[in-house]
């Protein structure tokens, strides 16, 4: 210990810069962590490569299509019918009123604002669906023509410009703080190389001292292995009060509140990618140094 108190004292800035490096890049990986994790939330909410919405009606709905009322099951089964027979169209899923009174809490339910809203509304607020999976996204008009003038039929919504415009702006931010964290992690170990290649230069005259008298590769390395690791240390600790903080500020703060388009990431993701980050930060240290001090030191 008195050894890591030396040697974190004589290259006090090498540190900083170290734990600077280390910290920023370990964030930027968690980042896109996290931006993955949301990308396959939105998946999961949406359903992969959905493209209409078939509502059907309700006893409120104004809709031409709608003056008999709620759908009745003549007319659901005549929907049914013209999506199975249509040749555009691949799959579609039947959410009833319940199940999508279900989904707007879990979306809704995020905000404040949002849960005051549903304390108004019931199942009996929301319609039954059919949520289409297109064989080509660009061919949907004429799915949309066939069943939007149907008896029963409220409206159809296209979500393929909002799905698409949110996948790849999630995939763009996932791909460029991999990227980047991947360079910052390449600097971190080139770092690490330097800080060892001057410490050793430094002590050299005690290895040599140390290496005479019997001293083990372990008594020899072990200083620089708990130098590397209170870097590690601080470096995933900032890095973790970093996802903290988006967290707080921009996801709770801000995206639940104002986007309400689909599930966010939570905190118990979150720390799991702390986790992670954790263990990123341990094998940044460790590996890099264990290998660079036989190098170095010839131990």
């Amino acid at each position: 210990m008195r050894e890591l108190g030396a040697s974190l004292s004589r290259n006090k800035s090498m540190t900083i810069s170290l734990v600077v490096t280390m910290s920023v890049s370990l964030l930027l990986a968690a980042l896109g962590l996290l931006i993955q994790e949301q990308a396959d939330r939105t998946e999961r909410y949406f359903g992969d490569r959905l493209q209409l919405q078939v509502s059907l009606c309700t006893d409120t709905s104004k809709a031409p299509t709608c003056i008999g009322g709620a759908a009745t099951e003549a007319q659901k089964e005549a929907v049914q019918q013209a999506l199975d027979d249509n040749p555009e169209v691949e799959e579609f899923e039947v959410r009833t009123a319940q199940e999508n009174y279900e989904r707007a809490q879990e979306t809704f339910g995020q905000s404040e604002t949002g849960r005051k809203q549903l304390e108004v509304l019931s199942p009996d607020s929301f319609s039954d669906s059919y949520f289409v999976t297109l064989k080509d996204p660009q061919e949907f008009d004429g799915v949309t023509s066939q069943v939007s003038g149907m008896d029963g039929v409220n409206s159809v919504l296209s979500l393929r410009d909002l799905l698409d415009s949110l996948f790849i702006a999630l995939e763009k931010l996932q791909w460029a703080a991999i990227g980047t964290a991947l360079l910052l992690i390449l600097a971190a170990v080139l770092q690490v190389s330097n800080t060892i290649r001057m410490t050793a230069h430094a002590r050299r005259r005690e290895i040599s001292i140390m290496r005479y008298v019997g001293a083990s590769s372990w008594h020899i390395q072990l200083p620089f292995l708990l130098e590397s690791m209170v870097a590690a240390v601080i470096s995933a600790a900032l890095a973790a009060a970093g996802i903290a903080a988006f967290m707080g500020f921009v996801v709770y703060g801000f995206l639940r509140d104002k986007l309400q388009i689909t599930t966010w990431v939570r905190w118990q993701e979150a720390f799991v990618v702390m986790g992670w980050t954790s263990l990123l930060a341990v094998a940044l240290a460790l590996l890099p140094t264990l290998l660079l001090t036989r190098k170095y030191l010839k131990v």
